[in-house]
């Protein structure tokens, strides 16, 4: 599959072989890529409403405990780098676990940080190397354009959802189907901000009446659409492996 025009993010494809190019131009680069996700959800009891000063008081809160464990990110070398497949175009990097994806407003260790110290790119701006994240807690590959022209075509890709993205994940219970879809629209979870959750009549209810320049925009937002494919992949002890494909990017 050519990387200008598709690229699937393909879980467990970690090793070198996979990142093969097809050939050195840029148009040509086949690849696979993997990346996790964390959805979270919450309970609200049918009727109830939202208190705008309640609500900024837990946003603030919560962003104040983001930025403190932003700061725990690690720091990496070159040589800490697992470098999966390097060409001229692109750097693909087996993220860790604890490593923020982009530095944010004050400047932590990341992984853009330490892929741009290593391979530089073309522009010499390494804001310019980010197509896509991953959490500062999930562990995965992640792209790095070393061009203009790679950077404006992944981007592309992964505004238009050309990017197929696969995922695997560990949940706790057997699910009964061998194979489904989820189908759940998404809204920002005003009980526990900036999180998102699954939107439902009741919640949406609870916005009733609100001011965006009481909660921002984002919280009185239109719910978003949500589909992930999902295939089970095996049972063991009370949990299920679930190979999962996200339709709509979210």
């Amino acid at each position: 599959m050519k990387l200008s025009l598709a690229l699937t993010l393909v879980a467990g494809a970690t090793s070198a072989a996979a990142f093969a190019p097809v050939s050195t131009r840029w148009g040509a680069s086949r690849t696979a890529l993997s990346e996790a996700t964390l959805e979270y959800d919450a309970i609200l009891e049918a009727g109830s409403g939202v208190d705008a000063a309640e609500f900024k008081a837990k946003l603030a809160a919560n962003k104040e405990k983001m930025a403190e464990k932003d700061k725990t990110s690690k720091s990496l070398s070159k040589e800490d780098l697992k470098v999966v497949h390097e060409d001229e175009h692109i750097v693909v990097i087996d993220k860790p676990s604890g490593v923020l994806s982009v530095p944010g407003r004050i400047g932590h260790p990341s992984m853009q940080g330490a892929v741009f110290d290593a391979f530089g790119c073309e522009s010499g701006n390494p804001g310019k190397m980010i197509c896509h994240r991953l959490g500062m807690d999930t562990s995965g590959l992640m792209v790095f354009a070393r061009t203009d022209a790679a950077l404006r075509d992944l981007n592309t890709q992964f505004r238009t959802r050309k990017v197929v993205r696969k995922y695997e994940a560990l949940v706790s219970g057997e699910v009964a189907d061998d194979s489904g879809s989820i189908e759940l629209p998404l809204m920002m979870d005003y009980e526990n901000p900036p999180y998102m959750c699954v939107s439902t009549e009741e919640r949406q209810r609870a916005l009733i009446g609100l001011d965006a320049e009481d909660v921002g925009k984002k919280v009185l937002e239109n719910e978003k659409n949500s589909v992930t494919e999902y295939e089970v992949v095996g049972k063991e002890d009370g949990k299920t492996r679930l190979s999962l494909t996200s339709v709509t990017g979210r």
